[in-house]
């Protein structure tokens, strides 16, 4: 029956919008809140399995999501959250029905990174807007195609949201896609006009040409998982996946007689984690945040300015390409192979540089520094995240020939 959903849902947003979508939209969420409601689960009999309970929840949460996400005016962008939510609505079932049944959970497949109405992505390539950080995303079959030919993504989405190649000779499209470091392809066009939003904007898609990939929340960020104000406040986000870890992105307008604390989920004291200390000169922290099994993270504001808070996307970690330089934490994407870095911090605070494991519990360090200094490390074996701790400006590079890019 999932699969019949996913089908429906793929046939649905391809092509043109038409004035009946919004009730289209409505018995899709209906159809989903029926497959609930005839779902043979009894919470009363699993009693002793929280994390099967947790499953369920979260299919009973992602309903109530997509309901909420969904406004018949919001066109677009509702139906793409609409999306997300049932799509980890069916996952979630998916993984109730493997337990009871005594099979392990299956593995989520994500929607195509360009857009959801695609449907599900059928594989990972490496890929980039022009003069963009390349990362990994997963995409679906046509997409991948396309994209392989030089070709933009299908515009099913907003036009102004992706860079778009003009035409170039096919001589060069061979170049578009090619080999990357671990063996995957990279699409990178060879030419694009910039996206017409500012890259300062936090209601805006992040331009690809923006030299700090966390200067604002990516264009998809649901409305729930992002929230700018004025003034000290408390801020509620919610996880996308409350099983999942999550990566929490603030920007404070002025650092002066401004702090933020991330109250829930609490350090391992028990006691609120301080993101922006008072008297720092920062503007900017980026902080793995690790699943605690709850959909909300809870921060506290103080501060006269403006600010911003969001969770980052996993696939919108910026891929490291041979050379990194940034200003306090980071998290980066790191494509795998035990090869030498070179590590340099510029001023007198600590430093760290630890791996992230699969629930964003920072690793033992593969570097501890404090004040200004140059060393080496090695990068892990096994692709994965990276997360710098620092308070100062600082840069990792690889052995001389890598490709350069630049962050902050």
């Amino acid at each position: 029956m999932a699969d019949g959903i996913i089908g429906a849902l793929t046939g649905l947003w391809r092509g043109r919008r038409s004035e009946a979508e919004p009730a289209r939209v409505d018995a899709e969420i209906t159809a989903f809140g029926e497959l609930l409601a005839g779902h043979s689960f009894t919470p009363g009999h699993h009693r002793d399995d929280p994390g099967l309970l947790a499953d369920y929840q979260r299919a009973l949460d992602a309903y109530d999501q997509a309901k909420e996400s969904f406004v018949g005016d919001r066109g677009l962008q509702g139906a793409a959250d609409v999306l997300r939510a049932l799509d980890a609505g069916r996952h979630a079932l998916a993984c109730v029905d493997a337990v009871v049944a005594g099979r392990p959970r299956p593995r989520r497949r994500p929607l195509c990174f360009f857009d959801p109405r695609h449907g599900q992505s059928t594989e990972e390539v490496r890929w980039a807007p022009a003069e963009g950080a390349a990362r990994m995303i997963a995409v679906c079959a046509a997409d991948a195609v396309r994209l392989a030919e030089g070709m933009p993504p299908i515009a099913t989405g907003p036009r102004d949201q992706w860079p778009v190649p003009r035409p170039e000779p096919a001589s060069r499209r061979a170049a578009a896609a090619r080999p990357g470091a671990d063996g995957r392809k990279e699409h990178r066009p060879a030419s694009a006009r910039p996206s017409p939003a500012s890259p300062t904007s936090p209601t805006s898609p992040t331009s690809p040409t923006s030299p700090d990939p966390y200067e604002t929340w990516p264009a998809r960020t649901g409305a729930r998982q992002r929230w700018e104000s004025r003034g000290s406040k408390g801020v509620q986000l919610t996880r996308v996946d409350p099983r999942e870890p999550a990566l929490l992105v603030v920007h404070l307008e002025r650092p002066a007689d401004s702090w933020v604390e991330l109250t829930s989920p609490a350090g391992g004291d028990g006691r609120p984690r301080l993101v922006l200390t008072h008297g720092s000169r920062l503007t900017r922290a980026i902080v793995p945040v690790e699943a605690d099994g709850r959909d909300a993270i809870r921060l506290q504001m103080q501060t006269r300015g403006k600010w911003r808070v969001w969770l980052h996307p996993p696939e919108e970690v910026p891929l490291w390409d041979g050379r990194l330089e940034a200003t306090g934490s980071f998290v980066l994407r790191h494509p795998g192979g035990r090869a030498p870095l070179r590590i340099t911090q510029h001023d007198g605070t600590d430093f760290s540089l630890h791996a992230l494991h699969p629930d964003f519990r920072p690793g033992t360090p593969l570097h501890l520094g404090n004040g200004a200094f140059t060393a080496s490390a090695t990068a892990p074996r096994k692709a994965g995240f990276l997360y710098v701790r620092s308070r100062g400006s600082w840069s990792i590079t690889a052995p001389e020939g890598a490709r350069r890019g630049r962050a902050g």
